[in-house]
């Protein structure tokens, strides 16, 4: 990867994002219309993986030429949902399970990757509603600056495991949803510390359930096809662990937890996301495995074409 790949492939990305978010959470102005922050995020990150893949491999086709470039086509659906998501924010329980069923069928139905039987579709659909039930909810409960900063640690470390397996493109997507899920990062720390409603107090911004929505669908999804895709030591534990990770916000959240607020909650919040984080890297890095990939097959033969 060149320098002036990875400045078109991350950075142009990153910059479509800042567009999208600092203003959104920061000006006052803009950030009082009714559900533009809580869909910035979550607009920028569809918006991120969009730019990114086509600028290493093009607009995609209609119907795709590869299963996995679906991932844009789906990325392109939440972009236009998720101001829809975030104007129910707020809707209770009711809207909450209705956004976790229709996402999950959808997304499922949709994702059709290498290797992925009706189990695996079933899998990923139920895996991106409850992941939305829990960060939906935490973004009621918890600031910005948490839930941004556990997302760019997952993204950055699923760009590690697909580096790792070899697939370049997704790599230097993952890595310009880190960079987004930074900015978002970066701008929640200047709200929380620079910017004042109007009583006077220092204002949080909050994912929203636009972001939760973003989120919930793009890590299972770039997950799955990964795995899909995966060459050499990466198997499917070490992609369930970094998938699952953001879930772990939930904990936080539970009886006994949630009164808890400040810098060191949110240090221990993120904690949690880190630690099946940093176990699935170390699996990857130590060789463990669940299985061995099978050598000559036709995904390995695809993603060796397209990866390089």
């Amino acid at each position: 990867m060149t320098f002036g790949q990875l400045l078109l492939t991350i950075g142009l990305p990153t910059f479509v994002g800042a567009i999208l978010i600092v203003p959104a959470w920061l000006v006052p102005r803009v950030r009082d219309i009714s559900g533009l922050a809580g869909s910035a995020l979550g607009v920028a990150l569809g918006m991120a993986l969009v730019v990114a893949f086509m600028a290493e491999a093009g607009v995609p086709d209609l119907p795709p030429a590869q299963k996995w470039h679906m991932l844009p086509i789906i990325a392109c659906g939440i972009v236009i949902l998720c101001p829809v998501v975030a104007i129910m924010d707020g809707s209770g329980e009711i809207g909450r399970w209705l956004i976790s069923i229709a996402a999950g069928a959808i997304i499922g139905w949709l994702a059709v990757f290498p290797n992925m039987d009706i189990l695996g579709r079933i899998l990923l659909g139920v895996w991106v509603g409850v992941s939305f039930m829990v960060l939906s909810w935490v973004s009621h409960h918890r600031r910005g600056i948490t839930v941004t900063l556990s997302l760019t640690i997952v993204f950055a470390a699923l760009a590690i495991l697909c580096f790792h397996s070899h697939f370049i493109t997704l790599t230097l997507i993952n890595g310009a949803l880190a960079a987004t899920a930074g900015v978002g990062f970066v701008s929640a720390l200047v709200a929380e510390v620079w910017t004042l409603d109007k009583e006077g107090k220092r204002r949080s911004i909050a994912i929203g359930w636009g972001g939760a929505f973003a989120a919930a669908s793009l890590v299972p999804l770039t997950c799955f096809c990964g795995w899909a895709y995966t060459i050499g030591d990466v198997d499917w534990i070490h992609w369930a662990l970094v998938g699952a990770a953001p879930t772990m916000l939930g904990l936080g959240e539970l009886p006994g937890l949630h009164h808890r607020h400040g810098l060191g909650s949110s240090f221990v919040r993120v904690s949690m996301v880190c630690i099946p984080v940093a176990l699935g890297l170390i699996l990857v890095f130590t060789g463990v495995s669940g299985q061995e990939e099978p050598e000559g097959s036709h995904t390995n033969i695809e993603m060796m074409e397209y990866g390089y």
